[in-house]
């Protein structure tokens, strides 16, 4: 059995080519060659644009791009056709798919001060390609899937292959360490060479961790476990003087270039100027306990005091005790399909109850209860469901809270009366489903963030938002001459 297990593992190997990486000079073992590999960031582009949407403004995307190409030229792949891509996402983040392929959420540029920032992180992404991550990172989840079937093989024990995959994809889900300080190197050479101030790194890694701080004190105050970013730069320590040495060095720069570093913060600034802070437009906006869609032209309420979180793909909404939720999903209507027919079939055959149609401002819907499949106690209690039809949309409702005798949820009211506002804007209420923009000031001399934070749109920790936005937590204040970022 065991060489069984040796014979499957070499056949799989043998499709592996094995070759020293010119960049590191390291050992790689991948699966795929440099073209597939390019070829497959082409694929990736597609379906990542579909699911996060491109950011539409042509000259910010132009402008990330241009900083990109910098930074690329003076890479180890300097010949690439390198894409930089600004994602209509407000997360903090960015990724690389290999292949020359480097994304950047919008939420990101908020939070970044300077084009050398900026350099920093596409450095960073574009080390990641060059030391091809993302190609020994897809490696060893094949490996992985191989060395888990082969713990089937040799135990007979499928629940033990299980348990394998498992904890493969558990250690696969970041580069991990010692990758991301590769990229960290190679991004800081990349940047420096470039003519970036390299310490902007560590403003970089500054910015993460300032939003790290603030998480866990915020959630110290809410009782609650903080959720911490595990993203870019956040899992090693930011270079010293000791790496912004090495990576001069790395760059053949003996000393600072004649005219400087160059930071470009200014220039940053203005290219970031209307940015929206928050949901975009196209995602709809949330204002107070109200949701606003301008191109869908709907908006909707929600309970007072409740919390709403606008997702890419849904709406939630739950009490402060989290001992009540609701979601909302707009799916496209199908032809021929009443709304109970759909209801039905989007339930795929869970026992219901109580069905009966349902109606709000014109639209006509469905509603209906399963007995089970709440997310609040371990799905064992009851589940409102509801659809409307508007248009070519089906907007797709549910709701729960704890059960009551009836066997409905406690909110089960509530919940209804919530879906039932659902209704088209009026001409007045285009405005408010704008969203959020970042507006670039210069400081004077009475500038005081505390007059720009009561504009945050958030309903708590103005203050620490605005300076968590401009560098500045905890307890900083910007000098006079200074431009900084502020929401309107």
């Amino acid at each position: 059995m065991i060489r069984k297990l040796a014979v499957a593992l070499v056949a799989a190997l043998a499709v592996a080519s094995c070759s020293t990486n010119p960049v590191t000079g390291r050992q790689n073992v991948v699966f795929t060659s440099v073209e597939s590999e390019r070829e497959q960031a082409r694929r990736y582009y597609e379906q990542i644009i579909r699911f996060y949407g491109l950011y539409e403004d042509q000259a910010l995307q132009d402008y990330v791009q241009s900083v990109g190409e910098r930074v690329a030229r003076n890479s180890h792949l300097a010949d690439w056709d390198f894409k930089f891509v600004v994602l209509d996402d407000e997360s903090v983040n960015a990724f690389t798919t290999g292949g020359g392929y480097v994304y950047v959420h919008r939420g990101l540029l908020a939070y970044l001060n300077s084009e050398a920032e900026l350099a920093s992180v596409l450095g960073h992404e574009i080390g990641h390609v060059t030391a091809r991550h993302p190609a020994r990172r897809q490696t060893r989840g094949v490996l992985a899937s191989v060395l888990a079937t082969g713990a089937a093989i040799a135990t007979g024990n499928a629940a033990v292959a299980e348990m394998a995959n498992i904890g493969a994809t558990a250690w696969l889900q970041g580069y991990g360490r010692e990758n991301e300080m590769e990229a960290d190197q190679l991004g800081l050479e990349y940047a420096t060479k470039s003519g970036y101030r390299p310490e902007a790194m560590g403003e970089v890694f500054k910015v993460f961790k300032s939003q790290e701080i603030f998480e866990i004190n915020r959630a110290r105050e809410e009782g609650r476990e903080p959720q911490i970013y595990h993203g870019i730069f956040s899992s090693h320590p930011p270079p010293d003087a000791r790496a912004i040495r090495a990576a001069m060095n790395a760059a053949n720069i003996t000393e600072a270039p004649q005219d400087g570093w160059l930071d470009n913060r200014e220039a940053y600034l203005k290219a970031i100027e209307g940015l929206p802070y928050g949901s975009s437009r196209a995602h709809g906006i949330v204002r107070g306990n109200r949701f606003y869609h301008a191109d869908m032209g709907i908006t909707m309420a929600f309970p007072k005091g409740w919390t709403i979180e606008n997702l890419r793909d849904r709406i939630l909404a739950y009490t402060p005790q989290k001992d009540a939720i609701m979601q909302v999903l707009a799916e496209s209507r199908p032809q021929n399909k009443s709304p109970r027919e759909f209801l039905l079939q989007y339930l795929r055959g869970r026992p219901v109850a109580g069905g009966e149609e349902f109606s709000a401002n014109g639209m006509e819907g469905y509603t209906v209860l399963t007995r089970s499949g709440s997310p609040l106690d371990n799905g064992q209690g009851p589940v409102r469901w509801a659809v409307l039809y508007r248009g070519q949309t089906a907007f797709l409702f549910g709701g729960a809270s704890r059960s009551v005798a009836s066997g409905r949820p406690a909110d089960d009211g509530l919940f209804m009366s919530s879906w039932s506002t659902l209704r088209d804007l009026k001409p007045s209420e285009y405005p408010l489903a704008e969203p959020y923009r970042i507006k670039i000031v210069e400081v004077t001399e009475n500038t005081r963030l505390e007059d720009y934070a009561k504009n945050m749109p958030v309903n708590k920790y103005k203050l620490e938002e605005l300076q968590l936005l401009n560098g500045l937590y905890p307890r900083g204040e910007p000098k006079p001459g200074q431009l900084i970022k502020v929401v309107e």
